[in-house]
């Protein structure tokens, strides 16, 4: 079956490709043919010109001035390669459409996983995360892993109610949180069942594979994940390194992001500790058996760590891999 994938734009955003990848991974596996839609969308002309306005205010005040949005987005330089070269992928486009279903002869459409239901990080394209733009599509709709990111609701009413509606024409719908599953059932009133993140579907094997031309680095260390600095981070990072007598290498992504994607994995591969407020940081802590210390980031969405973090300390993941493959195989059958 060819799938199409939607997720969240394949950008500066090691954790959000990865799971990408990962789920491309298994459902090769399962004996479809994935292709992600690669989006990288531009903002609307109105919202550019309000927002580039805004900018210029700010830059004269040096404590708020921020980064001018850009008309059109690029993928950096970074990324371009694991993307190209690892991910099956569409042309680039700007917009989502049934051109695409048709022009790739889809016959289903997953969209997941990471906050790809979560308004504020899909202002422009939310409702084409419930498939809007494939509202009369005759094939499989499924969602997998699909995660609010946190565990209250941030959906309008409007918005509530369109996808709502939009929601029920799944074929079948799984979600990354367990909160996820209230949310669901109590907003969009449908049953939605918990599944895993897609990278911890992928073996640790393939994971050292990817990164196997990346030079292991000898020295013990700890390494510090951080995506928002703040003191609270930084006081277990030097708590942590002063128990364990080691050196501190610190990384981070998003424009700061220095490493590409095989780099990174090796960061998880390498260290002695790690430390992180990253989601993603804290799965590949634990796929490659890692101890760890996870600051939840509660502004980038609380919920998704407590749920990780407690089937962690439970050691459930054989069942929950079971689970989620099981949600994968049936969803297509």
């Amino acid at each position: 079956m060819k799938i199409g994938i939607l997720t969240q734009p394949l950008k500066a955003n090691y954790g959000g490709i990865l799971q990408n990848w990962a789920l491309q991974q298994v459902l090769i596996k399962l004996g479809h043919e994935p292709i992600t839609i690669d989006l990288l969308p531009q903002p609307s002309l109105s919202r550019f010109i309000l927002s580039t306005v805004k900018s210029l205010i700010l830059w004269f005040i040096p404590s708020k001035r921020r980064k001018f949005i850009r008309w059109h987005y690029k993928r950096s330089p970074l990324f371009e390669k694991f993307v190209e070269n690892k991910i099956r992928k569409t042309d680039v486009c700007h917009r989502y459409s049934m051109d695409l279903v048709q022009k790739y002869h889809l016959d289903a459409l997953i969209v997941g996983s990471d906050q790809i239901w979560r308004p504020i990080y899909n202002r422009d394209v939310l409702y084409d995360m419930f498939l809007r733009f494939a509202k009369d599509f005759k094939g499989k709709k499924i969602a997998y892993a699909a995660s609010f990111g946190v565990g209250q609701w941030e959906f309008t009413e409007e918005q509530t109610r369109i996808c709502s509606s939009l929601v029920q024409m799944f074929d079948a719908v799984s979600v990354r949180e367990e909160s996820g599953v209230r949310l669901c059932e109590e907003y969009l009133k449908i049953n939605a069942i918990p599944v895993l993140d897609p990278t911890f579907l992928v073996e640790k094997e393939a994971y050292l594979k990817l990164c196997s031309h990346v030079p292991k680095r000898e020295e013990a260390f700890l390494a510090a994940y951080v995506l928002d600095a703040s003191s609270e981070v930084e006081d277990v990072i030097k708590e942590e390194a002063r128990k364990m007598g080691i050196m501190v290498r610190r990384y981070s992504a998003d424009a700061t992001a220095e490493l590409t994607v095989e780099e990174w994995i090796s960061i998880f591969r390498d260290a002695s500790f790690i430390v992180t407020d990253s989601f993603h940081g804290t799965v590949f802590s634990i796929i490659f058996g890692k101890p760890f210390r996870c600051v939840a980031n509660i502004e980038r969405g609380n919920a998704r760590f407590l749920d990780l973090l407690g089937k962690y300390k439970a050691r459930t993941f054989e069942k929950w891999q079971i689970q989620s493959l099981t949600f994968l195989k049936e969803s297509f059958n």
